[in-house]
């Protein structure tokens, strides 16, 4: 079971043990406290080069998601940030020789990490403008989201789309192929949460303005508890 320990991870939601523990933390990348130089301190050379492929922006967002990870797995696991032997297979973020499954997400302003204590787990986080229901003829959504989406109201209509590109990304990272799998195969429920193939979506509690899925090999229930501000400095 994820703990908090000495090196602070914020406060720890739990869930039935029946049901995998799914821990969630969010980072507001627009705060002008945070030190980008400071949080870099702790990533590894290879972190580094990897957050410079990229304009200014991109290596900011880089820089405090990785760091904000390992400042999480250090809370977990007991150790200081840098010294968490965080790696990445195929994109994603693993711990080589742990259980604890990781997935992270970013857009525009805000950033989110999750981490299970077992089974399948993906996230992923999108800002939400109205307006956007051309998606219907971009190719990524099966027949069947196309007729249900189709059949919801206009005001509905265009964040229930966001919401379904989002579970589409959290499948795909559960699985571990990312976007290699094409989007339209993966069919989602164009509802917050239910079953998708194997694994089941959830609706992550996220600031206005952003939609956020979850995909579990467990159901977790309708909705994730709303994730911990990791804020600059440290603490919540």
């Amino acid at each position: 079971m994820l703990t908090r320990t000495a090196h602070d991870a914020g406060s720890t939601p739990t869930l039935p043990v029946s049901r995998p523990t799914i821990l969630a933390w969010s980072l507001d990348l627009s705060d002008p406290r945070w030190d980008v130089s400071a949080e870099a301190a702790c990533l590894t050379d290879a972190e580094l080069s990897r957050a410079a492929r990229g304009t200014s922006s991109v290596r900011r967002r880089r820089v405090l998601v990785r760091a904000g990870l390992r400042r999480v797995l250090g809370g977990l696991l007991g150790l200081s940030p840098g010294d968490v032997p965080v790696g990445t297979d195929r994109g994603r973020p693993v711990l080589p020789g742990n259980e604890l499954v990781l997935s992270c997400s970013a857009s525009e302003d805000l950033a989110l990490i999750a981490v299970a204590d077992r089974g399948a787990l993906g996230v992923d986080v999108e800002r939400h403008r109205d307006g956007g229901t051309s998606a219907l003829e971009e190719g990524w959504l099966a027949d069947e989201e196309l007729v249900r989406l189709r059949a919801l109201p206009g005001h509905a209509r265009g964040v229930a789309i966001t919401r379904a590109w989002t579970q589409k990304e959290a499948v795909l990272k559960a699985r571990g192929t990312g976007l290699v799998r094409l989007p339209v195969d993966t069919v989602t429920p164009v509802s917050d949460g239910g079953p998708v193939a194997e694994l089941h979506v959830s609706r992550i509690p996220v600031p206005p303005g952003y939609v956020a899925s979850a995909a579990t090999g467990t159901p977790v229930g309708p909705d994730l508890p709303a994730p911990v501000t990791l804020v600059p400095g440290g603490r919540e």
